[in-house]
C-alpha cells in the first residue's frame, strides 16, 4: 500500500463499494441500417440479422395509416422528411427509460451517423413534423419542448399559419367532426354522423366527442348508428312509424356470389368475390395496400405485394383509389387482420 496513507484507505474501500453497487446510468446503445420509414415516427431497422420496428421516443407525428384515425394533415410529407434524413443510412440507437412499447416496438432515440450525429427525434419537432409526445415522460422532453417552441414561432411543417393550414385542409378532406349545440340548463347536445345525443353535461363531453369520433372512424355507417344508438344517440331525422311486421322485412340480398366488403372478414379461408369504393391506398416500399374502409385492422384490406407489383398498372396506387371494384380472392387472416392478397390485375374488376 505504498503511497497510501492508512486514513485514506476506509474512504477509498468504501468509495469502490459504491461505484460498484451504484453505477452511474449509462445509457446502451447499437447501431443499424434503416430500411424503411413507416411514416413520420416510426422505422424498420435492420440490427444484426433481424429488422425491427422502431418508435422514435418522445415525439408524436401525424398518422397515415391509423386504424382508427383518419389521414392527419402533412403524413405523408413527415414520413418522407423523416425519410430523407436517415433511410438508407446506419443509425446509432439509444435506449431512453423504456426498452419497447406495447406493440412490440424498439424506443429509442436515433442518432444520424458521424459526422453529422444529430438526433433525428429532435430534428423531426424542430422541422414541424412532429408534436412533442408529452403522454409520456423521457429524459429529453425539456429539450425538445424548446424546438417545439421554435416551430410554432416560424410556423413550420404543422404549425403553418398558426394551425390554421391543419384546419382547412380537414375541411377540404371531409374527416369527420362534431357539432356541440348549448341546451337549457347549462347542458348540451353533441351531432355526428346524423345522430345527436341530449342533455349532455360539460363534464361529460370530452370523453363523448372521443368516443363517437372514434366510431365514426372505425365503424360503417350501419355500425356506427348502432354504437351511437347504444350510447344514447337518435337519429336527427324522424324515423317513419312502424305500422306492421312486415316493415322489418330484411333488405333484399346483395347480387348473387358477392360478399359486401363490410362482411368480408367474417370468411376467413374461403375464397369471395367483393365489392366496394377502394376508400385509401397506402404504400410501403415493398406492398401496396388498398381498403374499403380506413379501419384495415377490421376490415378486408386488398393486398399487391412488391414481386408482383409489375404486372399491375403503372400507378396503381393512384389508379385503384376512388374506383369501385370488384375483387376475388382468398380470405386471409394476417396477425389478426383480414386481407385478399391478388397477384395480378384480373382479380380487380373495375367496376367504375
Amino acid at each position: 500500500m505504498d503511497g497510501v496513507t492508512p486514513r485514506l484507505i476506509v474512504p477509498l474501500v468504501a468509495l469502490l463499494a459504491a461505484g460498484l453497487l451504484f453505477p452511474a446510468a449509462i445509457r446502451a446503445y447499437e447501431t443499424g441500417k434503416v430500411v424503411e420509414v413507416v411514416d413520420g415516427d416510426t422505422l424498420n431497422v435492420l440490427a444484426g440479422q433481424e429488422t425491427r420496428a422502431v418508435r422514435l421516443i418522445g415525439i408524436d407525428a401525424p398518422e397515415r395509416s391509423h386504424p382508427s384515425r383518419s389521414k392527419e394533415y402533412l403524413a405523408d410529407e413527415a414520413a418522407a422528411a423523416l425519410s430523407s434524413l436517415c433511410e438508407g443510412k446506419t443509425v446509432r440507437m439509444e435506449t431512453g427509460d423504456e426498452d419497447a412499447d406495447r406493440h412490440g416496438r424498439l424506443l429509442r432515440y436515433v442518432y444520424l451517423p458521424e459526422p453529422d450525429g444529430r438526433l433525428v427525434n429532435l430534428e423531426m419537432v424542430r422541422k414541424g413534423y412532429a408534436r412533442v409526445n408529452r403522454r409520456f415522460r423521457f429524459s429529453r422532453e425539456a429539450e425538445f419542448s424548446m424546438a417545439e417552441g421554435e416551430a410554432r414561432r416560424e410556423e413550420a411543417g404543422i404549425w403553418r399559419e398558426k394551425g390554421m393550414a391543419e384546419v382547412r385542409w380537414m375541411l377540404q378532406q371531409g374527416t369527420p367532426g362534431v357539432e356541440l349545440r348549448p341546451l337549457s340548463g347549462d347542458r348540451y347536445a353533441i351531432v355526428c354522423g346524423g345522430m345527436a345525443k341530449t342533455g349532455v353535461t360539460g363534464n361529460e363531453l370530452a370523453k363523448t366527442v372521443r368516443k363517437v369520433l372514434r366510431w365514426r372512424t372505425e365503424y360503417t355507417d350501419m355500425e356506427f348508428e348502432k354504437a351511437a344508438r347504444a350510447a344514447g344517440f337518435l337519429p336527427l331525422a324522424a324515423e317513419a312509424p312502424r305500422r306492421h311486421a312486415v316493415a322489418d322485412a330484411p333488405a333484399p340480398p346483395p347480387a348473387a356470389g358477392i360478399v359486401p366488403w363490410e362482411e368480408a372478414h367474417r370468411h376467413i379461408g374461403l375464397e369471395v368475390v367483393t365489392e366496394g369504393v377502394l376508400v385509401r391506398a397506402h404504400r410501403t416500399k415493398n406492398v401496396l395496400y388498398l381498403n374499403f374502409h380506413p379501419n384495415w385492422k377490421k376490415y378486408v384490406t386488398i393486398v399487391i405485394r412488391g414481386g408482383d407489383m409489375a404486372r399491375f398498372p403503372g400507378d396503381p396506387e393512384k389508379f385503384y383509389k376512388g374506383r369501385t371494384v370488384r375483387v376475388r380472392g382468398e380470405v386471409t387472416d394476417y396477425n389478426g387482420r383480414p386481407e385478399i392478397v391478388v397477384r395480378s390485375p384480373e382479380a380487380i374488376t373495375i367496376i367504375k
